[in-house]
């Protein structure tokens, strides 16, 4: 009797101690391995909960597995080999999903981008691919949504002054730029996770989270502060259109997607094998996005039926107002649209010949006839862009953060 009493005491520490790791490091998964919500929908306060305390959490469930483990070797309490090898390798898959993947998996070029010229591009992008742009002074920068995937963060040098970065979310089909830069204190982005199909980064300077549709401290929307960063414009095109209206411009290149930067077999087979299963992994949820209905992360919290969900919209707001354009609608109205958003006169072009659609503040006091894709409407005047256009941006994803927007108003 004394005997099964005491090989029963040593069963329930082992496994207290192994399941408290195996639990912690597990919720570490749920919550900030983002390809986790495939099947598990977790809450937003419970990720970002696990977020603010991912340091503690860590160190509680590798103490309590060196305990167990140590405990095992001395007792075999709990498990046979094969067993505590499992566990291992259970723990193990889920601490490195939550904790360690995130940062090698999407490997941020905020102030490291490989910008390149128009003519070395051809060899990477695609004539007919979009491409997200935006103008500093008279320099112009591009961005394929599959360049850019992956990092989803480009930025890099300062141009005439100014530094901004591109974040990108391939859920969202989203591009925006961003200053870096919240109430004077400089912002260091990388991604973190996702939220309701929309990329989460985090300043790695204050560990604070960003959603990138809000451009806010995490801390600072709950707080209902107004801080943000400051949006840049951004709109696209086809690369060749690209090509032609900036020839002189620069476009983001992955250095470790494309052949001739990536790392090859022979130099690190690790590295090689790795990130082509990361490319795996993020075109097939890519893929998925684009062409099914659903959303590929089941995170939404509203739908519209006013669009199909995988619409294609370009949203923006003035102060509270909030409305959506698709391409489609503005071709139809003969390519221009005049409409007040916000109290404010905006127009809204699209450009045949650089098949490019914009957004376009309207000072002069009358309806615009006429305006080509840099928002020029004479020789002598010229449109200032609506900074916070999402341009392209999936429907489902919109409307989820913005359920009040309007559709196509006229």
């Amino acid at each position: 009797m004394a005997v099964t009493n005491h090989k029963t005491r040593n069963n329930i520490i082992f496994w207290s101690f192994m399941g408290a790791a195996q639990i912690i490091a597990f919720v570490l998964f749920k919550e900030l391995a983002d390809l986790s919500q495939w099947v598990i929908q977790g809450s937003r306060e419970a990720t970002m909960w696990v977020w603010y305390n991912k340091m503690p959490l860590s160190i509680a469930s590798i103490v309590t597995l060196v305990i167990a483990s140590a405990f095992w070797f001395k007792t075999k309490a709990g498990v046979g080999n094969k067993g505590f090898i499992a566990l291992w390798l259970l723990f193990a898959f889920s601490f490195f999903s939550g904790i360690i993947n995130p940062d090698l998996m999407m490997r941020p070029r905020q102030n490291d981008a490989v910008f390149v010229n128009v003519i070395e591009a051809q060899k990477y992008v695609k004539d007919d691919e979009s491409v997200i742009v935006y103008e500093i002074g008279n320099s112009a920068r591009a961005h394929a949504d599959k360049q850019v995937l992956r990092p989803h963060v480009a930025g890099g040098k300062v141009v005439e002054g100014t530094e901004v970065v591109m974040t990108y979310c391939g859920l969202t089909n989203l591009g925006m730029a961003f200053i870096p830069e919240i109430d004077g204190q400089h912002v260091n982005m990388a991604p973190m996770t996702q939220l309701e199909n929309n990329l989460v980064l985090f300043d790695s300077n204050t560990n604070e989270p960003i959603q990138q549709l809000w451009g806010q401290n995490e801390s600072d929307v709950i707080a209902k502060n107004d801080r943000a960063m400051q949006e840049y414009p951004t709109f696209r095109m086809p690369f060749a259109q690209f090509a032609q209206a900036y020839p002189d411009g620069e476009v983001f290149i992955n250095d470790y997607l494309v052949e001739g930067m990536r790392t090859e077999f022979l130099s690190n087979p690790v590295v090689f094998a790795y990130d082509r299963a990361m490319e795996f992994i993020f075109k097939t949820a890519i893929d998925f996005q684009k062409n099914e209905e659903a959303p590929v992360f089941p995170t939404i919290n509203h739908f519209d039926d006013r669009l199909a969900n995988k619409a294609l919209i370009w949203g923006f707001n003035i102060n509270d107002d909030y409305v959506a354009y698709t391409e489609e609608f503005v071709k139809n109205n003969d390519n221009l649209v005049n409409v007040k958003v916000g109290g404010q006169d905006v127009v809204i072009a699209y450009d045949e010949s650089y098949q490019s659609l914009g957004v376009f503040y309207n000072h002069t006091g009358n309806d615009i006839t006429a305006i080509d894709f840099r928002g020029n409407i004479d020789s002598n005047n010229k449109l200032k862009r609506v900074e916070n256009v999402k341009a392209g941006a999936y429907w489902v994803v919109w409307a989820n953060f913005f359920p009040d927007t309007a559709v196509n108003r006229v």
